[in-house]
Parts: structure tokens; sequence; C-alpha cells
């Protein structure tokens, strides 16, 4: 990992992506929405004003994580929006892993 790539932005809402079939992919798997705390694209984590804990930026980098373990965000976006098709937001195996590799303060 990097950690001197990462980078945390803190948002009043989690922005939508500007791809009209990543923003479509999104809506339909349904996991990102106005209660959305963070968000991770590469190395940039976005996290809504308000939410920021050691358990939800733990999440986050576990994510950036997993987007260096598929190499690029390009790689890591089809496996993630397929799992969320095929299992669901919460079953999907890269957000059981980052569920996982939380952390409590």
């Amino acid at each position: 990992m990097y950690p001197e790539r990462v980078r945390l932005k803190f948002v009043d809402a989690i922005p939508k992506p500007d791809q009209a079939s990543l923003r479509a992919a999104i809506e339909l798997g349904g996991f990102m929405g106005p209660n959305t705390a963070g968000l991770t694209l590469g190395h940039s984590i976005y996290i809504r004003n308000g939410t920021a804990t050691a358990r939800l930026i733990s999440h986050e980098l576990r994510h950036v994580h997993q987007y260096e373990s598929a190499g690029s965000i390009a790689l890591f976006l089809p496996i993630y929006l397929g799992q969320i098709v095929r299992y669901g937001y919460e079953n999907a195996p890269y957000e059981v892993d980052a569920r996982a590799n939380e952390i409590e303060a």
C-alpha cells in the first residue's frame, strides 16, 4: 500500500461519478444515496461531513488496498460492481472484506 498517495476529502455530500455508465451502475446497485458516508475511488477517499470515524476510515482504506491489489480503478470497478449485482451490497466479497478489516478507536 502507498499511504502517501491516499487523500481524504471531507464533503457535504458524496459526489456521484460523471461517467454515465458508472452512474447508472451505482444507481442500479442501490448502494449510493444521500446517506452514504464514504466512497473510495483509487487513492481518493470521500467522507461525508460529520460521519468520520476510525471504523469508516479503516473500511475505506481497505478499499484502497483492494484497488491497489486489482491494479487500477479500471480493473477494480468491474469486479466490485459485478459483486454488488451478483451478491447485493451487504454480501459483496469486497464489502465483506472491508467490514472484516474495520477497526474501532
